[in-house]
């Protein structure tokens, strides 16, 4: 059903590129032009969206044992990148065209304009619907929202270019009324500013869980006393926190206890109620491997007497 969605939607986009070149070649307006530019660049990121959300669905195989779950990230990345590309550009061109304003035919101007607005904002309001799904964790239904990056780096994108859109029929108005050209530009540039401003912290989500930066809101102590909640651990070493996508949360660890002749259906009780606890915080995917005492490592993550030691 997305991906049908998101069909449609490439469609749309192409219809507006189309329609807006030609009339702006017709009226001499950049800011027809620049908007048509910018709708290529939202279908690419659109087209991007469609082919990770294909990838992110492919099953896991002995090559891909992961299957392709950092495609919604790095599509994120990838379309949020290009955004604040085309917007810098846009904020280039602008500021040139103030100081060079040229004669535009508003008609064309303010009919095309409203036909995008209406289009990308249909566009955007689809992808915004898109990109939220609410599962739920535990006896309790512990419910979590997680937001596509993928799906919402495209939503940004049709957001930005409807906006835009709005600032081309706003200018095409003052054109129209008052011959004054250099709106078009100064419209232009508060837009692009604004949409930098809002884009900024998916680059930033995106680019650091393609880095494998702990990206949970998750207070550390909390998660230090879960894991050092039964007396008998008396290290943990080697922790690693990643979101590979928006709705995998991993964490992975080794538990050092304190009797090494603990039989296995204890040390399996032991971890699976640490497990538990972990997944009330939201993790999914949790591989903890237990040690013996010649693995003590004695780093931050370390755990004497149920203090942290530092």
């Amino acid at each position: 059903m997305k991906e049908k969605k998101l069909l449609w939607i490439i469609i749309f986009n192409l219809f507006i590129i189309v329609s807006e070149i030609f009339f702006g070649l017709v009226s001499n307006s950049f800011a027809l032009i620049a908007d048509a530019l910018h709708n290529i660049g939202d279908v690419i990121a659109v087209a991007i969206t469609y082919l990770a959300l294909r990838l992110a669905s492919t099953k896991a195989s002995f090559k891909y044992t992961f299957g392709f779950l950092r495609a919604e990230m790095m599509a994120g990345f990838v379309n949020t990148l290009f955004l604040f590309l085309t917007m810098f550009y846009m904020i280039y061109e602008s500021i040139f065209r103030f100081m060079h304003p040229e004669i535009i035919e508003p008609i064309y101007m303010i009919v095309v304009g409203i036909i995008a607005v209406i289009a990308n904002g249909v566009s955007a309001y689809i992808l915004n619907n898109m990109g939220v799904a609410s599962c739920s964790h535990g006896e309790h239904e512990h419910h979590h929202d997680h937001e596509d990056t993928n799906i919402r780096s495209a939503y940004l994108h049709m957001l930005a270019d409807a906006l835009i859109s709005v600032g081309v029929v706003v200018a095409g108005i003052f054109i129209y009324f008052f011959e004054v050209y250099r709106v078009d530009s100064l419209l232009t540039i508060g837009f692009s500013i604004f949409i930098l401003f809002h884009s900024y912290p998916l680059l930033k989500k995106s680019f650091l869980s393609l880095m494998d930066v702990n990206t949970i809101e998750i207070d550390e102590q909390s998660l230090e006393k879960i894991i050092a909640s039964d007396e008998r651990i008396i290290e943990y070493h080697d922790l690693h926190i990643y979101q590979p996508s928006s709705k995998e949360r991993f964490i992975s660890f080794h538990l050092v206890l304190n009797d090494d002749t603990i039989s296995l259906k204890k040390s399996r009780l032991l971890v699976s109620k640490v497990e538990e606890k972990l997944e009330h915080l939201g993790f999914n995917h949790i591989l903890i491997q237990l040690d013996d005492q010649t693995c003590l490592k004695h780093h931050k993550y370390c755990i004497k007497e149920n203090n942290v030691s530092v």
